[in-house]
């Protein structure tokens, strides 16, 4: 992705990544989907 990227397409895969959750703990995508399937979701805001 580049500074003018929109974000991802629909169809396209997700990059992996590891961010902190709310509570601070991490959050890494390969391990969440190995449960199975999720909807993430991104509030860019603010609370």
């Amino acid at each position: 992705m580049t500074e003018t990227s929109t974000g991802i397409e629909v169809g396209q895969r997700m990059p992996l990544f590891e961010l902190p959750d709310n509570e601070g703990r991490p959050f890494n995508l390969v391990k969440q989907l190995r449960d199975g399937p999720l909807v993430l979701v991104f509030y860019r805001g603010d609370w």
